[in-house]
């Protein structure tokens, strides 16, 4: 197996946890957009991250590993969807990106001012908690975004070199 396809495998396995977390995120957005019809939109964009990781996974391990012939809906899916995912994993890596460079001064003076605009949230819920959790989130996210972004970048590379194996 060649270096490339090596960490194609690696972020492959990496990404199936995530798109999991994602596809269960989704169903309870799905759930709250009966709702409020515009949250569909996010729905739509989750949806195709969870579809492409799963998508993208069969062509490795039945495509490229095993050599079986693929379907060309198949190639459709992961190519439609991988455009979708690398807008929202570049969406995820700049808003990354911005929380974790900004100042902890700022950033709790945005949360201080969320917090009194919201009367509701429990007091246990302090500006410092929040701050820790967007942090913990942004890393989450910027991690998600990388290995999302390198994944799809060889994904495509790799049903275009891979691509006798369309039917």
């Amino acid at each position: 197996m060649t270096p490339p396809l090596k960490l194609y495998t690696v972020l492959s396995y990496i990404l199936i946890p995530i798109a999991l977390f994602f596809a269960f995120l989704d169903i309870a957005l799905l759930l709250s957009s009966l709702a409020n019809s515009s949250m569909l939109i996010i729905v739509f964009i989750i949806a195709c991250l969870v579809i492409y990781t799963f998508a993208s996974f069969k062509f490795l391990k039945a495509g490229i590993e095993k050599e079986v012939a693929q379907s060309v809906k198949l190639k459709d899916w992961i190519k439609i969807n991988a455009y979708v995912s690398f807008f929202l994993c570049s969406l995820f890596f700049i808003n990354s990106i911005s929380v974790l460079i900004s100042n902890d001064i700022v950033l709790l003076k945005l949360i201080d001012e969320f917090l009194v605009s919201q009367p509701s949230i429990p007091k246990e819920l302090t500006s410092t908690l929040m701050l820790s959790l967007i942090k913990g989130v942004s890393l989450f996210l910027l991690i998600t975004g990388i290995v999302g972004l390198i994944h799809i970048r060889t994904s495509l590379r790799l049903v275009k070199q891979y691509a006798y194996l369309f039917e």
